[in-house]
């Protein structure tokens, strides 16, 4: 009967096994695929290409050659091409040394779902790693004073997972500033706070910080960056005034339930 109970244990064993290891092939599998079509958009836009960007140093000749109407859209020639595909494709986040190097894509509400992308790829088919995507309570031009942008945690280490790598404070040193530039023109960010914290009950009084999209006054402003300081890992030093505009970039952590890892920055170009 032991030596029955012992048998019956191991097939058990090899078969949970041989399913967590089909699993995680299949997990991986779906990144990589997942990659492959993202590598495709970057060579579609030459990721090299600067010479057809538009930031706010520009004079007004070289930011009209350097724009072109779509579909009624005035866009940054570089992405005129991503844009006419998905009219949904709304930029591009880049951070240096890290797999974040994404599309952005934005559904504001009440257009359709505002998180469509969150298990999509560009084509609107399914893909458990999704896409980068904006809070649809966001607005990107005019810009509102925060603009949320949610992507994956991959265990594979793409979408949003190295988000988390500005824990280490080295690599923050190291990367102090990072790119989102919208089909309407380029922006470089620099890093105000980066945290842990949680999705909360509606009815929790604490910091949110998935809330702010815009402040009502200064004192609102105020109080928002004291709550982001105060949660901050580390104390970067950057300051941040009363109509500066901000990026957050937000993925989930697992250090308790509804875990999250966020990263703000304030536009400085």
């Amino acid at each position: 009967m032991k030596k029955k109970l012992i048998t019956i244990l191991m097939i058990i064993c090899i078969v949970v096994a041989v399913g967590c290891g089909g699993y995680l092939a299949y997990y991986y599998i779906v990144s990589a695929r997942s990659e492959g079509a993202v590598d495709q958009l970057r060579e579609q836009i030459g990721k090299d290409i600067t010479d057809n960007s538009v930031n706010p140093d520009n004079d007004p000749d070289t930011k009209k050659s350097n724009m072109v109407e779509v579909n009624g859209v005035s866009v940054q020639k570089k992405y005129a091409e991503l844009y006419k595909e998905n009219p949904d494709f709304v930029g591009w986040l880049t951070i240096a040394d890290t797999h974040i190097d994404y599309p952005v894509m934005y559904t504001p509400a009440p257009k359709e779902d505002g998180e469509y992308y969150i298990h999509r790829n560009f084509e609107g088919d399914y893909s458990a790693a999704g896409l980068p995507f904006v809070d649809a309570n966001c607005q990107i031009e005019p810009s509102t004073d925060n603009v949320i942008i949610y992507g994956h945690n991959m265990n594979a280490g793409t979408m949003f997972h190295d988000l988390l790598k500005y824990e280490d404070q080295d690599f923050y040193e190291a990367h102090k500033t990072f790119t989102f530039d919208t089909i309407y023109g380029d922006g470089k960010y620099e890093v105000v706070a980066f945290f842990r914290g949680q999705i909360l009950p509606e009815e929790s009084k604490e910091f949110k910080y998935y809330e702010f999209v815009n402040a009502g006054s200064k004192e609102e402003f105020d109080q928002y960056v004291r709550n982001l300081k105060n949660m901050s890992i580390i104390d970067t030093g950057v300051e941040v005034s009363y109509g500066d505009k901000l990026i957050t970039l937000s993925t989930c952590a697992y250090h308790v339930t509804d875990g999250r890892f966020a990263v703000v920055a304030k536009k400085v170009q």
